[in-house]
């Protein structure tokens, strides 16, 4: 063939790119004969898709029904070399000599968008594609797959609704009677706190746990999950199970145990909100599932994670990182599409998200100063009389390895 390669050069390294920035790129081709093509064209498309079935129970016959439903929120289309005409038809025959060309190229990307997903028979895709337009025979393409981000931070949206005081906690419980052949019925429960509601990817997230077994048969297994939902279509929902992490294996009769600020990692995963998308719908939960004889106890709480975290953190180091596959569950397994066409590589994209690998809580720091402001040489010349009133505190300069010495001070 004349042309030897194909592929697109962009900017980025790691091919994400904010609502409102500037895609920018080259299209390399390499021929090794002149050729004769109508032109070249470099395409952007963003589309969310999403299918589903739905079963309709019409008397004793049950009917199957697949729906699927798409929307794009861009599609242009650019001539690099050439000519195109008012209608969108090419009118040149160009001849491509031999070696190597560059043609360079950038695209704003549109504002207002949802960021990218990929999940369970559904996506929000966003591609760079080249095309080398010929008159006879196929056209010869190339393409990229992009991660679009969008920053969202709730608390400048809705400060009220993520607000949650101390003696309130966001909290769920669920109680059930085990009953036993020889022995009167027994009562189960398991609840679960939360002190906090959103969170970001990369932040450890801190439950309070409380299972109870007042039976008189063993328990089976207690774990914390995070679980992902999606609404296709504001009709149809399906859950994903993002992270399985055990507490304890059993719990004996008349055992009751609880954990205090029980630690669960935040894997790198898409926002909770999609804006303008119309297709797909994403909200988060944390879940805890305790295993009984003949019953399982499950308890859960919503909460949103966002990009930005709280002001009481300093992000001290963050990547994008590729987004974790979640536990799949009852053989269910991906079916990756895209309009027009599906390849391997589109099967093997993972969107990239911002990670927190490092968050530095700016609440101990303040709480060091004060109190080295209240060490206890000022403290017992005060009660011995020897200063009258409230002096200003010394400005003392701290290494950070000296903090664990004036803490035992405090």
């Amino acid at each position: 063939m004349a042309v030897k390669a194909i592929e697109l050069n962009l900017e980025s390294d790691d091919l994400v790119f904010y609502s409102g920035q500037r895609v920018k790129g080259a299209l390399i081709v390499q021929i090794s004969l002149p050729i004769i093509i109508a032109g070249i064209e470099v395409r952007f498309r963003g589309a969310a898709r999403a299918k589903w079935n739905e079963s309709v129970q019409n008397g004793t016959h049950r009917t199957d029904i697949e729906h699927e439903k798409e929307e794009i929120y861009f599609d242009d289309r650019f001539c690099l070399w050439g000519k195109v005409s008012s209608s969108n038809r090419w009118e040149t025959r160009e001849t491509l000599q031999r070696g190597r060309h560059a043609f360079p190229f950038q695209y704003r990307v549109p504002g207002a968008i949802p960021c990218s997903f990929e999940g369970p028979d559904a996506h929000v895709r966003y591609t760079v594609q080249g095309i080398i337009v010929r008159y006879d025979g196929e056209h010869i393409t190339t393409r990229k797959l992009i991660t679009v981000l969008r920053e969202f931070d709730p608390r400048r949206d809705h400060p009220d609704k993520l607000a949650i005081p101390p003696e309130q906690p966001l909290e769920d419980q669920a109680e059930r009677a085990i009953s036993s052949v020889c022995c009167r019925p027994g009562r189960v429960s398991c609840s679960l706190a939360l002190y906090k509601r959103a969170f970001v990817p990369g932040e450890t997230l801190r439950a309070d746990i409380h299972v109870q077994n007042s039976s008189f048969r063993k328990s089976g297994l207690v774990s914390v999950q995070l679980k992902q939902m999606l609404m296709y279509g504001g009709v149809h929902t399906r859950t994903l199970l993002l992270s399985d992490i055990k507490v304890t294996d059993s719990l004996r009769p008349g055992q009751s145990r609880q954990w205090k600020d029980y630690p669960l990692r935040l894997p790198s995963t898409c926002p909770s909100k999609l804006f303008m998308c119309k297709v797909l719908d994403i909200k988060y939960c944390i879940a805890i599932e305790a295993t009984f004889p003949d019953a399982v106890l499950y308890a859960a709480v919503p909460i949103t994670i966002a990009t930005v975290p709280e002001q009481a953190y300093c992000p001290v180091k963050w990547v994008y990182k590729v987004n974790e596959r979640p536990i799949q569950q009852n053989g269910d397994t991906y079916d990756s599409f895209i309009h027009g066409c599906s390849t391997n590589a589109d099967m093997e994209f993972r969107p990239k998200y911002k990670f927190y690998e490092d968050m530095k809580d700016i609440r101990k720091d303040r709480e060091i100063v004060l109190r080295l402001r209240q060490s206890p040489g000022v403290k017992r010349r005060r009660e011995k009389g020897k200063i009258s009133g409230p002096q200003k505190p010394a400005v003392v300069r701290m290494l950070p390895d000296e903090r664990t010495h004036f803490n035992s001070y405090a």
